[in-house]
């Protein structure tokens, strides 16, 4: 597991914000579903196999019920994880997965879940390491939840019951859609220097998942919010964090996804800001067809693309003992 150091300022430091002094972390959302046994652990451990190394980050998403796997975090998967160096990334969704309740950031500010809050702070605080911890990812697009103040009120609320816990290991991660349509809005949804460590957006090259013709590059994928976000100066001084990233493929053109791969390191080293790079290896974000697979292992090359990615330099940081 990391941990604080200082020094020289060389490479191979991580601050106490989790902040690798050098590259970025490279992390991995990988779904499981009751037909695995709904066993997290060998969902990560697969796709490391596949690519041949292990992650820096495992990202999960977790809800309010305070209960099982999906709510009483970190649970069983994610202590093994961490003992074996692993970073968790616990993206806290204020909703109850099993039934799909909607949760109110009124009711959250208002204490309707504080025995929930102060449950995992206590849980997050008694592992003893800095974690990543996100409240609510893409708030823009939850508007059945409440107005942009009251997320940043229900976000400062979970911020401060956590300190009053002396869940201090808890690293921040606000994590916004990152796109254009919203960026009227982003200024207004950001809780503020001191309740943020990292500021985290989710860009994606859908090409026709969505219905466009248009194929982004990484470097156009991660570029536009990224340089909004120096424009207009939310969250400055501030590391930046993509909490999910995918990419389609092509069906045109069989070899665009492995290059989109291979180029991905150098894009990040372009938008040096970013310091942690999570791929959302979700087939359920879109609906599969012929056209559209946005999963990083869905043929041999673009598994190898990705692959080749994760052996870059830059993002094989010392801190994380052997791989």
């Amino acid at each position: 597991t990391p941990s604080a150091s200082t020094g020289t300022g060389g490479c191979g430091e991580v601050s106490p914000e989790l902040v690798p002094s050098c590259g970025a972390w490279w992390g991995m959302y990988s779904p499981t579903s009751a037909a695995d046994g709904w066993d997290h652990g060998q969902a990560v451990a697969e796709v490391e196999e596949q690519v041949g190394r292990k992650f820096d980050i495992v990202h999960r998403y977790h809800d309010f019920s305070n209960a099982g796997s999906n709510g009483a975090f970190p649970d069983v998967y994610q202590r093994e994880q961490m003992r074996d160096g692993r970073l968790m990334f616990f993206a806290w969704e204020s909703r109850i997965f099993s039934t799909g309740k909607v949760l109110t950031w009124s009711d959250v500010y208002g204490g309707r879940y504080d025995a929930t809050i102060d449950a995992v702070a206590g849980r997050i605080r008694d592992t003893g390491v800095p974690v990543f911890l996100g409240f609510d990812h893409e708030p823009e697009d939850e508007p059945e939840k409440g107005s942009d103040a009251e997320f940043v009120r229900a976000w400062r609320y979970v911020h401060d019951r956590f300190a009053a816990a002396g869940a201090h290991n808890a690293v921040w991660v606000w994590t916004m859609m990152g796109w254009s349509g919203h960026y009227d809005r982003y200024a207004g949804l950001y809780p503020g220097d001191r309740y943020v460590d990292w500021v985290a957006y989710d860009p994606y090259n859908f090409h026709v998942c969505n219905g466009s013709k248009v194929w982004k590059s990484p470097s156009t994928t991660i570029g536009n919010f990224y340089r909004w976000l120096d424009e207009h100066g939310i969250g400055a001084g501030k590391p930046r964090m993509l909490a999910e990233f995918g990419t389609n493929f092509d069906a045109d053109d069989p070899g665009a996804k492995r290059r989109w791969f291979e180029e991905f390191p150098a894009a990040l080293k372009a938008h040096p800001k970013i310091k942690a790079a999570i791929y959302f290896n979700s087939p359920g974000m879109t609906t599969t067809t012929a056209t559209c697979d946005m999963t990083m292992n869905h043929d041999a090359a673009a598994l190898a693309g990705f692959t080749r990615a994760g052996q870059d330099g830059y993002l094989r940081q010392p801190t994380r003992g052997s791989r």
